[in-house]
């Protein structure tokens, strides 16, 4: 039977037919509609509309037209200090401790391209745009089919790797997600530029020296991510290369040129990603970068190598997220010390390795997710199949092409036992188990999203356009960011802003002591810990990371004053991180005042419900999640 699977996995059309099963697989993402910044990027792409004028009319469009320049631009700033902070700040769309400086705006006019053509081909099918992001999704497998079978000699072993891949769940939420869709287009060029680059070194291709540096700017200009594709290209030359270092450094050279160039340009232009606890960004924030990488690290090479999902890192509380950091750790040291011997022995097996964790390290900029996994999982499953099929070699391959790793773990036995069990956990994880998680992918994303979407639904708030939606303890702040967008969108009405007073992150006391005057406390910790010791897994913990407006190098002060229209915070008291324990928020009516509209969020029944300011000098207490 073993030998039936590899002539199969060997079969010239093996790669046609991952890339129908990959569009299979993928389909349910047709009926998902938008999603968060989609909105949003539909406010700038989509040209002068209805939609658009709705959020103009309250300050928030960031501009909208139909020329390709501005959308290439503009697509992807979602927050820039120079150009909407304010704006979005003053209508309550950020909170109001977001610090002055945050920003959250990618040059990506590659990927900007393509949802351009959508808005002027089918801007009303959001299906049809979900139908592109596949066909690219489709192009990135037949890539990496193409790749491994390229690197590879044993035209089976490239055929594992290759379904592994596509077994891979994280690739279904690019597709999902329209906005996401750079991640796709960026691993196509990237690895289309290692694949370039190979033939310029291998077969003395002479375009590929320009062709293959083109391809990187490409993908660098679809996403940042682009730059794991240097992860490949160094290996490529330490490793799979021989002769002089100098000969070896200088075939990087173009490529390292490009990654300069494209950053000088990213800084001149006021792009990245700084001031927030969500992103950190390498150059303008080095120290915050590597201390989250330190933490983030683990979840995503130990999440490549066993399935365990990198997101839990987002919705553990303290104690448990660090038990499991630990085993995480152990982990990701003792998988690589287990595949030594087998590392030392085959040189393109350390290529994959190399490349695997070298393109982790730009992912630890961000929350550890499934999705930021796919550069990481080239590399992984170029390696887990070689050993794969390396341990079946005895009954599998007679040709002498695959590495025989039984051999050599013969001694001592209990290393054989180790890396025996090793193998099992491959085949199981990255087959069955794996298999199951893709074709459960879009039912898992979609509760997902649900738990999500509940701390959107705030009602028809209908004859709310001269109110201020009053939120006392929002579960969700950063959802409040796209708001306005979805519900110009749906056509729901659009208030007068919205102030969200404190998060929902935990059990609050709000207490009046005048008219015009609210304070809210926090009963515990601070009002932004949710961290609470020996508590759940929960969403609430996503929803505290996802609402770091004001990241650990930016804390306030007791007495700083934050002044929005109609409304005043000051910071009564703060925790030893320098965030506020203790608020006060001065209205410029009386609380009961018709130009408020009052909600809290009911944790019991995960839902909002009106909100009835205590009278004068009396106090009430809203529970938290736990």
């Amino acid at each position: 039977m073993l030998i039936c699977i590899a002539r199969r996995l060997g079969s010239r059309y093996l790669p046609a037919v991952l890339v129908v099963a990959a569009v299979l697989v993928s389909l349910p993402a047709v009926e998902k509609g938008l999603l968060n910044d989609d909105y949003m990027q539909r406010a700038i792409a989509v040209g002068p509309s209805p939609f658009v004028e709705r959020l103009a009319a309250r300050g928030l469009a960031l501009g909208s037209s139909t020329a390709l320049g501005p959308v290439l631009t503009d697509l992807y700033i979602a927050v820039d200090p120079q150009r909407n902070l304010d704006a979005l700040k003053a209508y309550g769309a950020l909170p109001w401790w977001t610090y002055k400086g945050y920003r959250v705006a990618f040059l990506r006019p590659v990927a900007a391209l393509t949802h351009w053509l959508d808005h002027r081909l089918f801007p009303d099918s959001p299906a049809v745009m979900h139908l592109h992001s596949i066909l690219w999704f489709a192009a990135v497998v037949w890539l990496v089919a193409a790749l491994y079978r390229r690197f590879i000699d044993a035209a089976p072993v490239a055929g594992l790797a290759a379904l592994l891949f596509v077994l891979e769940d994280g690739s279904f939420f690019p597709t999902m997600w329209l906005a996401n869709r750079n991640l796709l287009i960026c691993l196509f060029f990237g690895i289309l530029a290692v694949v370039l680059h190979d033939r310029w070194r291998r077969d003395r291709w002479r375009p590929g020296v320009v062709l293959g540096p083109f391809c990187l700017s490409l993908s660098l200009l679809s996403a940042e991510a682009g730059i794991a594709t240097v992860a490949y290209l160094f290996a490529y030359e330490a490793v799979l290369m021989t002769g002089r270092w100098r000969t070896r450094l200088l075939a990087l050279t173009p490529a390292v040129g490009v990654v300069v160039l494209w950053r000088l340009v990213y800084n001149v232009l006021g792009y990245g990603a700084s001031g927030g606890g969500f992103y950190f960004d390498p150059v303008r924030e080095p120290v915050g970068y590597v201390l989250a990488g330190l933490q983030r690290a683990p979840f995503l090479l130990t999440g490549q190598w066993t399935t365990i999902p990198p997101e839990l890192y987002s919705f553990l509380p303290p104690m448990s997220r660090i038990a499991l950091w630990v085993v995480l750790s152990v982990l990701t040291v003792l998988i690589p010390l287990l595949l030594w011997r087998f590392l030392r022995t085959h040189r393109r097996s350390r290529f994959w390795f190399v490349g695997m964790v070298l393109s982790a390290v730009p992912f630890c900029a961000t929350l550890p997710m499934s999705r930021s996994l796919l550069f990481v999982a080239v590399g992984a499953f170029g390696l887990i199949s070689e050993f794969i099929a390396g341990w079946l070699a005895d009954v599998w391959d007679d040709s002498g092409q695959v590495a025989r790793v039984q051999a050599v773990y013969a001694k001592p036995r209990w290393l054989w036992w180790a890396t025996r069990n090793l193998f099992v956990v491959f085949v199981v994880v990255h087959l069955p188990l794996a298999a199951a998680g893709r074709v459960t992918a879009s039912r898992v994303a979609d509760r997902m999203q649900e738990r999500v979407a509940r701390t959107m639904e705030l009602g028809p708030l209908t004859g709310v356009e001269q109110q201020d939606v009053v939120v006392v303890n929002a579960p969700n702040p950063a959802s409040f960011l796209y708001e306005p967008f979805v519900r110009a969108y749906e056509e729901q009405t659009l208030p007068r802003g919205f102030r969200l007073l404190a998060p929902g992150f935990g059990e609050v006391e709000v207490a009046r002591p005048s008219s015009s005057v609210l304070i809210v406390r926090s009963v515990s910790q601070g009002l932004f810990d949710c961290q609470r010791e020996g508590a759940r897994a929960d969403f609430v913990y996503f929803f505290r990371y996802l609402s770091d407006f004001r990241g650990p190098g930016h804390p306030l002060k007791v007495g700083d004053r934050m002044v929005l229209d109609r409304m005043t915070a000051e910071v009564l008291a703060v925790d030893e991180g320098g965030l506020p324990r203790e608020v006060a928020f001065e209205f410029d009516v009386v609380l009961e005042d018709t130009s408020l509209k009052w909600l809290w969020w009911d944790w019991d029944n995960r839902r909002y419900r009106p909100f009835a300011p205590p009278p004068v000098g009396e106090t009430v207490t809203l529970v938290g999640p736990f």
